[in-house]
């Protein structure tokens, strides 16, 4: 690890940070949490937020793209494997979600919950840790509001996700 985030240093950064609602995310979140648990399946917030990232990644291509050592040579990559920052038994890790442009919510949360059981296990696969393009961390279950989070090589992009507060909903 101390050798992934020394050269993750060496990767140019650039910060944004914003706060979005997700008031009517977290009722569609809610109704469809019940209906899946009956499957054995968990929904939480985040497979809306990785399918959302696979979104982005269609409409902006160049941040799921890696760059080879000399950070001279762009790839472009078609899938979306999107990787989730994860602390696990072992330590941080990063399991990859594949081909996330082609899961639904429900395939992308129960492949979620595949990998964070491997995580508390230790179980990862070689597979499962390779062939990311594009991160998510999420600090908010620590309770984050923000955070600088540091780009895994050779991927150009990272996101971190905060907290999470759902305000008083109202139709209009």
């Amino acid at each position: 690890m101390v050798k992934t985030m020394t050269e993750a240093l060496k990767i140019p950064h650039f910060l944004y940070c914003d706060e979005v609602p997700v008031t009517k995310l977290k009722i569609l979140q809610q109704s469809l949490k019940t209906e899946s648990e009956k499957f054995g399946v968990k929904i939480s917030m985040m497979p809306f937020f990785i399918k959302a990232a696979s979104n982005a990644l269609q409409r902006y291509p160049v941040l799921n793209a890696t760059v080879e050592g000399d950070c001279e040579k762009v790839i472009y990559r078609g899938a979306h494997n999107i990787g989730i920052a994860m602390d696990t038994k072992n330590g941080l890790a990063v399991p990859v979600i594949k081909n996330v442009d082609q899961l639904s919510i429900v395939e992308i949360a129960k492949e979620l919950n595949r990998l964070m059981m491997s995580g508390k296990e230790g179980s990862f696969t070689n597979s499962d840790l390779i062939g990311g393009s594009f991160t998510i961390s999420n600090i908010g279950v620590i309770g984050g509001t923000y955070a600088s989070p540091v780009i895994l090589p050779p991927q150009v992009a990272i996101i971190a996700i905060g907290a999470i507060k759902v305000m008083d909903f109202k139709e209009s």
